[in-house]
């Protein structure tokens, strides 16, 4: 079916089709560049629509200000929409209001925050949540009498192969719950058989000390197999559908304790527990920085991330990743000249792509670097297969290009200060990052930090920050990438 055309959709917004008024609002809107005459009238559009109380409305103007950083007070206005779309039910407009509060970027929020309004679309059967609400309680504690290993058991009643692999950890490593390897392989081998990557490697790592997860593995797939229409049509419903589900998750929850397991039960309100442990979380335990050349300034911190942070990640972003060519924010003036020396797969994560751990992240490397999250450029990721490289180049930008940012791109951000990389798995043969001029070779490790300062203490540009990712010999390197700038990317 043909798109119709502007002119067809002034006219049935004329005669008050709301939803051709919304269309023409979003084309004109993404069709046009942001200043531009036709692209003010499609936001004014959206905003007459928003204040009519349109939840649709509501949330892609969230949505835009939460992309549109160069906008004045653009997370405000994105937190203020966000709040009135997530009043009216809409399940992804509180995700990305939780992510905002993570980030920061809105004013002083809590990470409590985040988990509160990541726990009540749990509660309506939200896979993503589920698991995101178990993540952040391994991070900041318990809340009421919830703890992480039985929100990651509720996640894992709706049928979440991420939730499979966290619990399957746990079991398989007695970490916040009493220690049953049988069980935890069985729950990894459900994640892999969900598509989890590093699941099945996991699970093959423990074989020969599970005697009896085949029968686990049988009673969990037949278990979720029983429920699976009860559990496609809540992961099925539309994005801004809600509805009271909590009695499907209920249900689904009572289905999966109906296994048997000596360690997982219901509680007096009929809700899935997992028994406790005080063997505490997996959470990363980040120390200090391992300086390794002061000349440019590079450090290593090995635990930066958890193993179980790092996969999510992978798995999260692989389906995501281009080629080096289709690699591309559009926001920095040296962007065609760093495609140039990179030969892998790449994806720039925006405002609607981050989550809970790329949010906890960001707050750790902002807390051990004492850096503003504002300063920090969006996150992206890269991975390199045999063969592939990120040949010698630096980071940082030139006089010319930061005029450049300022003047095309309303990036008044200024010097990348700093750049980050954190190895989500290490290749098993070459691949070290290469410091040229200082001959500082650092050979990664899964979960590892490495800062690297572009320019000198004086803040001059550092040649010597010249570096490069040396061709993969076998496996993959994956790293998460963050930049810090000189000030913040949201103020002039």
């Amino acid at each position: 079916m043909n798109q119709p055309t502007l002119e067809m959709l002034e006219l049935a917004a004329r005669r008050g089709d709301r939803g051709a008024a919304m269309a023409l609002a979003n084309r004109l809107v993404s069709e046009h560049p942001t200043g531009s005459p036709p692209h003010e009238r499609g936001l004014g559009l959206l905003q007459q629509s928003a204040e009519a109380g349109s939840a649709q409305a509501q949330w892609m103007l969230g949505a835009y200000h939460l992309q549109v950083s160069t906008r004045g007070r653009s997370h405000e206005h994105a937190k203020s929409w966000l709040e009135r779309a997530g009043a009216q039910g809409v399940p992804v407009a509180l995700d990305r209001l939780a992510d905002l509060k993570l980030s920061g970027l809105a004013g002083e929020e809590s990470a409590s925050d985040a988990l509160a309004l990541q726990l009540k679309l749990a509660d309506q059967g939200w896979q993503r949540a589920a698991w995101e609400a178990a993540y952040l309680l391994d991070q900041v504690g318990t809340t009421g009498d919830l703890d992480a290993a039985s929100a990651f058991l509720r996640a894992a009643a709706l049928g979440s192969p991420p939730a499979y692999y966290s619990l399957g950890l746990r079991f398989a490593n007695g970490t916040g719950v009493p220690r049953d390897v049988a069980f935890g392989r069985a729950l990894l081998r459900r994640a892999a058989d969900g598509g989890f990557a590093g699941a099945a490697e996991a699970a093959e790592a423990i074989a020969q000390e599970s005697v009896g997860d085949q029968a686990w593995y049988d009673a969990l797939k037949t278990n979720l197999h029983a429920v699976h229409p009860l559990v496609a049509r809540l992961g099925n419903r539309h994005p801004g559908e809600s509805g009271d589900a909590e009695p499907a998750v209920r249900q689904l929850e009572a289905h999966l304790v109906s296994l048997g397991h000596p360690s997982i039960r219901l509680d007096e309100r009929g809700r899935a527990r997992v028994v406790a442990d005080r063997s505490g979380a997996r959470a990363a335990a980040p120390q200090a920085w391992n300086w390794l050349s002061q000349s440019p300034r590079v450090a290593v911190c090995p635990r930066f991330a958890s193993p179980e942070e790092c996969a999510h990640l992978i798995n999260k972003f692989a389906a995501a990743m281009r080629p080096a060519s289709e690699y591309r924010r559009g926001n920095s003036a040296n962007e065609d000249a760093e495609l140039q020396s990179f030969s892998g797969r790449g994806f720039p994560a925006s405002a609607l792509d981050t989550d809970s751990v790329t949010r906890m992240l960001e707050r750790r490397l902002s807390a051990m670097t004492e850096w503003p999250i504002e300063r920090f450029e969006p996150c992206s990721f890269v991975c390199y297969g045999p063969g592939e490289e990120y040949k010698p180049h630096v980071d940082f930008f030139s006089d010319e290009q930061i005029a450049a940012n300022e003047r095309f791109r309303r990036d008044y951000g200024g010097q990348r200060i700093a750049t980050f990389l954190l190895y989500l798995r290490a290749p098993l043969e070459g691949g070290e990052t290469r410091y040229l001029d200082p001959g500082v070779n650092v050979v990664g490790e899964t979960g590892m930090g490495v800062p690297h300062y572009n320019v000198t203490t004086d803040g001059a540009q550092d040649p010597a920050s010249r570096h490069s990712g040396t061709p993969i010999v076998r496996g993959e390197k994956w790293l998460w990438r963050s930049t810090l700038r000189q000030r913040s990317l949201y103020e002039r």
